[in-house]
């Protein structure tokens, strides 16, 4: 048993000696970017809008999407360096909304998106 552990002693030194003295670096996600897109950007009033996210950064805190008509969304993001998914809203009343996306990073900043919906009217 003795020469099974001091093999593999051995074999973790090797290896933590390797990765020691490497030339790799890490390289971090790079400047905060948002991009929002929506399904259709015309709804009857009560219609209900998909909205995608792509974000990247290099130490995403969250995103959040303001409706403009008092509703918004966030998702957490736990410092990851990218981000994708998918949010619905419904739009209750009548009218032009800016809908506002946001995305937070604590390496690089903000950075922000936007897209026009047209609910109603027609």
């Amino acid at each position: 048993m003795w020469i099974l552990s001091k093999k593999l002693m051995l074999t973790l030194c090797a290896v933590l000696c390797v990765a020691a003295c490497s030339d790799i670096t890490f390289e971090g996600g790079g400047p905060v970017s948002i991009q929002l897109s929506a399904d259709r950007t015309s709804v009857p009033a009560g219609g209900s809008v998909t909205f995608t996210y792509d974000v990247k950064g290099t130490y995403l805190d969250g995103i959040f999407i303001d409706y403009g008509d008092g509703g918004a969304d966030s998702v957490f993001t736990q410092g990851s360096q990218t981000a994708m998914g998918v949010v619905s809203h419904a739009f209750a009343l009548s009218g032009s909304y800016t809908v506002v996306g946001r995305a937070e990073d604590s390496a690089t900043g903000t950075a922000t998106a936007e897209v026009t919906i047209q609910v109603g009217g027609g």
